[in-house]
């Protein structure tokens, strides 16, 4: 237990410098595309972005993902797994441009950008992917860096500079992947693990069969996530959806430490599997990764208000509004994917995808209702609820696989003061009592969960 205690940690630490960094870059940006960048640029750009990050996995079949599960298994063969996962990419990408005359047909916005944008994150996904399985998680964080720099240097330029707008934006994204693909590529010696004598239907099929089953799982779960958007611009429109977009930012705060933690975590998930499902690791690490998500995003709730105005524009800080009900959403959003690392671990990928196709019904249906009554309120509200359902389903369903206790009572408890946290901050007209409450509610949420991070520490040490 210490030891794969101390290696998760110690991979969390890793992929931190890599997360941290490129996060912060992002962070730098944000607000400063915002004053160069109107709000119904920025929706169509954060409309671009969500469209091309659904189709990444249904293009490819999800093959990544395979990579890396199969790469992670013990004496696996890393060139046949690797030439295979390439090869198939590469045949879908060419594919997937034949495409490209029906766009224009179609006068579809931005379709070269679209198809380049689509073709240049397959393959970077694909070695992300591959690295982080063969154990180089160094270069796999450093990476983060490298891209996030190239963003920012072509943004600053295509943005500020230059003017461009959407076209620039899209530039700077399609630029720090290509970037991302080359370093990968270089440092890890990326040929030696390709050879064509490698290639193996059989092998690929095996692959596929596991790989094929987190295609819907990957569009359920867009829809589940990002189909607010669509109902947002269709309903309230492109500007509203810029708004939406830079709300959302906040919740990325979160995000990057559930990111962190994930990219460790699957590694660790998949060992402790396949030696000891019965033992209490799988509990423990649910428990302290959703209290230290608690006490984080009730530290952003406090400080919500000051962060919007130093973080965007002045006509985008009504966006605050919102923030409290996708912190909640992303809040679910990461113990949903907690517990999906289990299926994949497991490599039961039919069941991530029957749960997540409860959580799309649901989403849908509930944005369906709520953004017509309230607005992007009711945007973030739908993300939460059906987030929720997700975990709760799926926090039965793995069950049959390990041993997962979970400390019902903090959680709830922890889940009630956020949620008066979020009322107190959107009700509290007294500055001074708001934030009073406020601090007084974060220093319960931390004596309440820091008890499982401090359990997961003593089990380092």
């Amino acid at each position: 237990m210490n030891a794969k205690a101390k290696k998760l940690i110690n991979n969390i630490g890793i992929f931190a410098i890599g997360n941290l960094g490129s996060k912060l870059i992002s962070f730098i940006l944000i607000p400063i595309f915002t004053r160069y960048m109107g709000t119904a640029q920025f929706g169509q750009v954060d409309l671009i972005t969500t469209t091309i990050n659904m189709l990444l996995p249904v293009v490819a079949l999800s093959v990544a993902d395979a990579v890396f599960r199969f790469v992670m298994d013990k004496n696996s063969d890393q060139v046949a797994v690797f030439t295979n996962g390439l090869s198939f990419t590469v045949l879908m990408i060419i594919i997937a441009n034949l495409v490209y005359p029906v766009l224009v047909i179609l006068n579809v916005n931005y379709a070269k950008y679209i198809l380049i944008y689509l073709c240049v994150g397959l393959i970077q996904s694909l070695m992300q992917n591959f690295v982080r399985g063969i154990g180089y998680v160094k270069l796999f964080a450093l990476n983060g860096l490298i891209s996030s720099f190239v963003l920012a240097v072509v943004g600053l330029v295509r943005i500020v500079l230059q003017h461009g707008g959407v076209d620039g934006y899209l530039d700077a994204l399609i630029l720090s992947n290509g970037a991302s693909i080359v370093f990968l590529g270089v440092f890890s010696k990326i040929w030696k693990f390709y050879a064509l004598s490698a290639l193996n239907r059989t092998f690929l099929i095996t692959m596929l069969r596991y790989s094929i089953p987190l295609i819907p799982n990957a569009f359920l779960w867009f829809f589940t996530n990002d189909a607010s958007r669509f109902f947002i611009v269709g309903i309230l429109g492109l500007t509203a959806n810029g708004l939406y977009a830079v709300a959302t930012k906040i919740p990325t705060i979160i995000n990057v430490f559930y990111t962190i933690f994930s990219q460790a975590w699957q590694i660790s998930a998949v060992e402790e599997y396949e030696e000891n499902r019965q033992g209490r690791f799988f509990s423990d690490v649910f428990n302290a990764n959703a209290g230290l998500s608690f006490v984080l995003i009730g530290g952003i709730i406090v400080f919500l208000k000051p962060i919007m105005h130093v973080f965007v524009a002045a006509s985008y800080f009504s966006a605050w509004e919102i923030v409290p009900t996708l912190l909640l959403a992303s809040l679910f959003s990461n113990l949903s994917g907690f517990l999906g690392t289990i299926y994949l671990a497991t490599k039961q990928t039919i069941g991530i995808m029957k749960t997540t196709v409860l959580g799309m019904l649901a989403n849908v249906i509930l944005n369906l209702i709520l953004i017509p009554l309230f607005g992007l309120q009711g945007a973030g509200i739908g993300a939460a609820a059906g987030f929720a359902f997700v975990a709760l389903v799926r926090l039965r369903d793995v069950k049959k696989f390990v041993v997962l206790k979970v400390a019902w009572v903090p959680l709830i408890t922890s889940l009630l003061l956020l949620i008066g946290m979020t009322i107190i901050q959107l009700s509290l007209s007294n500055i001074l009592m708001m934030y009073l409450a406020l601090v007084m509610s974060e220093l319960i949420l931390i004596a309440i969960n820091m008890h499982f991070l401090l359990r997961l520490n003593c089990k380092i040490k």
